[in-house]
């Protein structure tokens, strides 16, 4: 399987790796910016029909990174400790990857590419400027890391949507305090190969709004802010979950506003194998 690839070289911090809803709403936001209210219309539209794109992952040189699928945590591991750092670890790189979706042994990274922390702040009120300190976390990626996601879909839409949207967000910035010089980044984009087996089942790229039961999953609950109106908290299968011909599906939402807002929920499926006993 081919799929275009976007990356995000970061110039800074990001506070959080972005999740494909996040990425989509982002995009939506240049789209507008940069052509108007009809053009975000034709995007939403060709997302709801074929145009698909993962959520972000890491990357360090030319090692790339893929969620986990879930269907390793069934696997039984001679060695207990091989077991541990199995169910703890978020990413496989692309070569285990592969091993993971045949069901094959394969190997788990020593760590990631980069580090989640804490930083303390300092709030001032405005009225009597006392002082109170808070904490936030952010990503801090190391030298030659950062992040991508994959796309999959008509090329006009990729050319004339995702790439100009790309381009102005990597001056805008993805996700909270873009202001503040978060989320960042110079992007550029290549093709990603992925070898997996035939199957009908497959591990998502993405979170997910399911339409119908997965076979293995996790709970994944996400609100947010959009155009200073709050969005309910939504239930989404996490990446790495397994599904079965579920194409997910993108939720409107009423936020008082004169328009949608609408929250991609579309699977980013890669066919896997199971283990015997499934489902």
């Amino acid at each position: 399987m081919k799929f275009r690839a976007v990356f995000l070289r970061p110039k800074g911090s990001f506070r959080e790796i972005p999740h494909a809803d996040t990425l989509f709403g982002a995009m939506a936001s240049a789209i507008s910016l940069l052509q108007g209210s009809e053009a975000v219309e034709e995007f939403i539209e060709a997302f709801s029909g074929e145009a698909r794109i993962s959520s972000a992952f890491p990357y360090m040189g030319d090692s790339l990174y893929l969620p986990k699928p879930l269907t390793v945590e069934l696997v039984e591991f001679r060695d207990t400790t091989v077991m541990k750092r199995v169910k703890r670890t978020r990413y496989l790189d692309l070569e285990n990857f592969e091993r993971a979706l045949r069901l094959e042994p394969f190997e788990v990274p020593e760590g990631e590419p980069y580090t989640a922390r804490s930083v303390p702040r300092v709030a001032l009120d405005r009225i009597t400027e006392d002082s109170s300190l808070y904490f936030w976390d952010e990503i801090r990626f190391m030298d030659d890391a950062g992040l991508y996601f994959l796309y999959q879909g008509p090329e006009d839409v990729y050319r004339e949507f995702v790439k100009p949207a790309v381009r102005l967000l990597g001056d805008t910035g993805i996700g909270g305090k873009a202001t503040w010089g978060f989320g960042l980044f110079e992007p550029s984009f290549d093709h990603v190969k992925i070898k997996a087996p035939e199957s009908p089942y497959a591990v998502t790229l993405s979170n997910a709004l399911p339409t119908k039961r997965p076979l293995l999953w996790t709970l994944l609950r996400k609100g947010g802010w959009s155009f200073g109106r709050r969005k309910p908290k939504m239930t989404f299968i996490a990446e790495g979950s397994i599904v079965e011909s579920d194409p997910g599906r993108i939720e409107s939402l009423d936020l008082g506003l004169p328009f949608s807002i609408y929250v991609y929920g579309k699977t980013f499926p890669v066919p896997t194998l199971i283990p015997e006993g499934l489902p």
